[in-house]
């Protein structure tokens, strides 16, 4: 196959001061991205190779945060203090809080200069 390292296939979003900005996606590196994105997917399947595997190591995970000083969220403050956050789905620390009556209010974290809806499963206080 041949690739035309001038052929744009899309664009990249970056946030920073300014807010967003665009870039051009080039054909090659779309190419290499989509590769390390195989090469982590059959690294998952070979370090999980079913599901219980997968659980275990899940069970794993949460332990190990559990040590570090995390706990559950239901155990969060629900008076609007900000706190850490970690959601499944999510490699990141957030800034988090409870708004609204428990039970019938929800979770919110902060980035980017707003405010988006949340699940999470662990909190500690802010370390900020």
């Amino acid at each position: 196959m041949t690739i035309d390292h001038d052929k744009i296939v899309g664009h990249k979003t970056f946030y920073g001061e300014g807010g967003y900005r665009h870039e051009a996606l080039a054909e090659d590196e779309a190419l290499r991205i989509m590769e390390s994105a195989e090469a982590a997917t059959a690294k998952r399947k070979e370090l999980m190779p079913d599901e219980q595997t997968a659980i275990k190591l899940f069970f794993e995970a949460w332990l190990r945060l559990k040590e570090l000083g995390w706990r559950e969220v239901m155990y969060a403050p629900k008076d609007g203090t900000w706190f850490d956050a970690i959601e499944p789905g999510s490699t990141g620390i957030h800034d988090c809080r409870y708004s609204g009556e428990w039970l019938a209010g929800s979770w919110w974290v902060s980035a980017y200069g707003d405010l988006y809806s949340a699940n999470p499963a662990l909190f500690r206080k802010n370390a900020k």
